[in-house]
C-alpha cells in the first residue's frame, strides 16, 4: 500500500472540464478525472485491506489548489458579451463542492485548500490591461487588471462558505482554507519584510518584455535574481513567491488561513 503521498493534479486543468484543452494545445486531465482516478484507486486499496486503507485515506492531507485557470479563460475569451459575472462563479462553486463530496465519500477527512489568487496580476493580465492598442483599461491600485481581481475577491467568500457548509453537514471533515487573495495584497502592499524582499512585483522572471512575452522555454531569457521576483513566467509565482504561500498556509493564525491551519489539521487528533 502507498503511503508517501500521491499527485494527482495536472497541469492547466480547472473546476469545469471544459477549462484548460484550448489553451494547453494538448491533453488535460480535467478536475472531474483527477477525482475519479483518486476513488478507483480509493477502491482498489479498500480491497487488499479495507481497515488500513480507510485509516491510510481519512489521516492523509488532500491539498486542493485550483481554479485560476477557469478565471484566466473567462477573462481571455469572453463566452459573450452579456456574460453573467455571478452565474459563472456560481458554476465554479457547484462544480467544486461535487469534488469536495466526491473525495469525502471516497473517506478523505482532511482538506487543505488554496483559493485562487489576484489572477489580474499575472503578467499575462497585465499585459491585457495595459495594452497601448486599447489604451490603459480596467487598471486596478496594483496595475493590474481590475475585471480578473474583481472575480477573485467574489469567489473567496463563496468557498470559505461551501467549506464551511460542508464540514457541518459531515462528520469529521475538517478544513484549513487559505485565502490566497489576501496574501497577494500583503505581498504588493508591504513587498519587503524580515521574511522576503521583492522588487519586480509585475514583471516575469522568464520571458522578454515586462510581462514575459514570448513565453518560458529553454531559450527565454532569465532575470537575475530570481528570488526578488514575485511571477516566474506569464502565468506562475516563483519559488520565492510560493514559499511565502507556503510558509502561511502552515503557521498563519488566523489573518489568511481559516479555520485554522495546515499545522493544526494535520496533528493527530484524540
Amino acid at each position: 500500500m502507498c503511503s508517501g503521498g500521491i499527485n494527482f493534479a495536472s497541469g492547466g486543468a480547472g473546476l469545469l472540464d471544459r477549462t484548460g484543452p484550448r489553451v494547453c494545445g494538448g491533453e488535460v486531465l480535467s478536475m472531474t478525472a483527477q477525482v475519479d482516478k483518486f476513488t478507483r484507486l480509493a477502491r482498489l486499496l479498500r480491497r487488499e485491506n479495507r481497515k488500513a486503507a480507510g485509516r491510510l485515506i481519512s489521516r492523509s492531507l488532500f491539498f486542493i489548489s485550483v481554479g485560476s485557470n477557469d478565471l484566466f479563460e473567462y477573462i481571455d475569451f469572453p463566452p459573450a458579451p452579456n456574460r453573467n459575472d455571478t452565474q459563472f462563479l456560481q458554476d465554479l462553486v457547484a462544480a467544486y463542492t461535487c469534488y469536495v463530496k466526491d473525495l469525502y465519500a471516497a473517506g478523505a477527512r482532511k482538506f487543505s485548500v488554496v483559493s485562487p489568487s489576484l489572477v489580474g496580476c499575472a503578467p499575462s493580465q497585465r499585459a491585457l490591461a495595459h495594452d497601448p492598442s486599447r489604451g490603459p483599461i480596467g487598471v486596478d491600485k496594483f496595475g493590474c487588471l481590475g475585471a480578473a481581481n474583481n472575480l477573485s475577491r467574489q469567489l473567496q467568500p463563496m468557498l470559505a462558505a461551501m467549506l464551511q457548509g460542508l464540514s457541518l453537514e459531515r462528520p469529521r471533515m475538517n478544513y484549513s482554507l487559505g485565502d490566497a487573495v489576501g496574501m497577494a495584497e500583503f505581498v504588493f502592499k508591504s513587498p519587503s519584510t524580515p521574511a522576503y524582499n521583492f522588487t519586480e512585483l509585475g514583471r516575469a522572471c522568464c520571458g522578454g518584455g515586462d510581462f514575459g512575452e514570448g513565453g518560458c522555454d529553454g531559450a527565454a531569457p532569465l532575470c537575475g535574481n530570481r528570488s526578488s521576483y514575485v511571477f516566474w513566467d506569464r502565468f506562475h509565482p516563483t519559488e520565492a513567491a510560493s514559499a511565502v504561500t507556503a510558509n502561511e498556509l502552515f503557521v498563519d493564525t488566523g489573518f489568511f488561513v481559516r479555520p485554522i491551519n495546515v499545522r493544526q489539521l494535520v496533528a493527530p487528533r484524540p
